[in-house]
C-alpha cells in the first residue's frame, strides 16, 4: 500500500494523510521529506501517514483516508491534463472518498513554460471533476507558483495561495545570510530533455564543457549530478523509462571519455540533502537542486528546460537561463517526436557561453544577485505558514 511506518492504531494524535510520489528521482524524495519536517513543526497537534500517490486506494486504505482530519494531494507537477486518474487514481468514485481534500505545493507541467499558457491550460474533464471537488470541500490550497495558482483561478478555482514547493524551506536557515568565501567544489546537475532533444544534448554537453575549464582554471573540484537512477533495477520505476535509462548510459560514457567525475544520487531526499551540503555551488537543468541550494543559502545558477524552471523565476528570484526558446506542441510535432525525427524543444543559442559568462560575473560581485532570494523565500514561508494554521 505505501504507508508510512505509522500505523493508524499507534497514532498519539489525529492525522493527515498526504499522497506523495517519490520512487526514484531524488527531487521528489525531497518534497515529501521537507513536507513532513514543516508538518511537525508547523502542525504538531497532527500526525503524518504518507501513501503512495500512483496507487489506487484498497479498502483498508480508503479507511484510513476517510478518518484522516484532510487528505493533502502532496507536491510535485501533478497539476497536469489526466491529474486524475492517472497521477492519483484515488478511487473511482470520488464521493467514497468522505474527509475533505486539499492540495499543497503542487505544480502545473509545462514544457513552454509561458504566462499566456496558464491562460488555457488543458485539463480532462476528471480532473476538473476532482478539482470541483477540492473547491466544494473549501479548504486553502497550496501550490508551487503563480503559473499554476492562475492556471486554477481561470478556471474558477479561487481558495489557493502561492507557497512555493515545500523543498524551498529549512528552519535551520532562515536567518543565514548567503555567504561565499572560497568555492571548492561545483555540482552540474543534469537536465532530463537531452534524452528527446538532439539540441539540448549538445547545449548540455558544451555548458558541461565551459565549466569544466572554468573549473580547472579555478582550481575547482566539478562533479556532474544525475538525479535519475543510472541503474536497471530502476528501470521500470517513474522517469527511468528504457529511452531514458539508455540516453543516461551513453552520457556516462561521453563523461568518462572527457575525464568528467560523475554521481548518482537518485533514490533518497538524504542522497541529495548530504551531497549538496558538500558543494559550494549548483549549476545545471535541476530545479530541485536549484530549490535546495537556495534552502540553505548556497549560490545556484539554473538552466530552465521547461516551465517549472521558468515559473520558478517569479518565486523566489535567483539566476535562471532560460535554455530553450520554443517548444512545438502540434499534432504534427507530436507524431514527429514519436519516430524520433524532431523533439519539438528548440535550446536557445549561445547557452554555455551565457552561462559561463554569469558564473564568471557572479564570482566577481560575490554573487550578491542571489542573497535577496533568502527574504523572498522567508516571506513565502509566512504564506505557507498561513495555508497550514487553517488545515482542520
Amino acid at each position: 500500500m505505501g504507508v508510512s511506518s505509522l500505523s493508524e492504531n499507534k497514532l498519539s494524535n489525529k492525522y493527515y494523510v498526504i499522497l506523495t510520489g517519490s520512487k526514484n528521482n531524488a527531487g521528489d524524495f525531497l518534497i515529501k521529506y521537507r513536507a513532513k519536517e514543516i508538518l511537525k513543526i508547523e502542525r504538531p497537534d497532527r500526525d503524518i501517514i504518507d501513501i503512495d500517490g500512483w496507487k489506487a486506494f484498497d479498502e483498508k486504505t480508503l479507511q484510513i483516508v476517510n478518518n484522516a482530519e484532510a487528505l493533502i494531494l502532496m507536491g510535485g507537477p501533478a497539476l497536469q491534463r489526466d491529474m486524475y486518474p492517472k497521477v492519483y487514481p484515488l478511487v473511482s468514485d470520488l464521493t467514497k472518498i468522505t474527509t475533505k481534500i486539499t492540495m499543497m505545493g503542487v505544480g502545473w507541467k509545462s514544457l513552454s513554460g509561458n504566462w499566456e499558457d496558464t491562460k488555457n491550460y488543458p485539463l480532462s474533464n476528471s480532473t476538473r471533476k476532482l478539482l470541483k471537488r477540492i473547491e466544494r470541500d473549501n479548504l486553502l490550497s497550496s501550490v508551487r507558483d503563480y503559473h499554476t495558482k492562475n492556471v486554477l483561478n481561470n478556471i474558477g478555482f479561487s481558495n489557493v495561495l502561492m507557497t512555493g514547493c515545500p523543498a524551498t524551506y529549512v528552519h535551520d536557515f532562515f536567518d543565514e545570510k548567503l555567504e561565499i568565501k572560497k568555492i571548492n567544489k561545483l555540482a552540474f546537475s543534469l537536465g532530463v530533455s537531452f534524452i528527446n532533444s538532439k539540441e539540448m544534448l549538445i547545449q548540455m554537453e558544451e555548458s558541461i564543457l565551459k565549466v569544466k575549464e572554468y573549473c580547472l582554471n579555478n582550481e575547482i573540484k566539478l562533479e556532474i549530478v544525475f538525479h535519475h537512477s543510472t541503474k536497471k533495477e530502476f528501470l521500470n520505476t517513474h522517469g527511468a523509462f528504457s529511452k531514458h535509462l539508455k540516453e543516461h548510459l551513453k552520457f556516462i560514457d561521453w563523461l568518462e571519455k572527457n575525464d568528467i567525475i560523475w554521481k548518482d544520487i537518485s533514490g533518497s531526499a538524504k542522497n541529495l540533502i548530504a551531497y549538496y551540503q558538500d558543494c559550494d555551488i549548483h549549476v545545471g537543468y535541476r530545479v530541485h537542486a536549484h530549490i535546495f541550494m537556495n534552502s540553505i543559502s548556497k549560490p545556484s545558477i539554473l538552466i530552465a528546460e521547461d516551465g517549472r524552471g521558468k515559473a520558478l523565476r517569479r518565486v523566489f528570484g535567483g539566476v535562471v537561463i532560460d535554455g530553450f526558446s520554443t517548444v512545438s506542441t502540434s499534432f504534427i510535432a507530436k507524431v514527429f517526436k514519436k519516430l524520433g525525427v524532431f523533439s519539438g524543444i528548440l535550446g536557445h543559442e549561445g547557452i554555455p557561453e551565457e552561462l559561463l559568462e554569469t558564473l564568471m560575473y557572479q564570482q566577481r560581485i560575490n554573487f550578491n544577485q542571489l542573497g535577496s532570494t533568502r527574504n523572498v523565500i522567508n516571506s513565502n514561508y509566512s504564506v505557507l505558514k498561513q495555508f497550514l494554521s487553517k488545515l482542520p
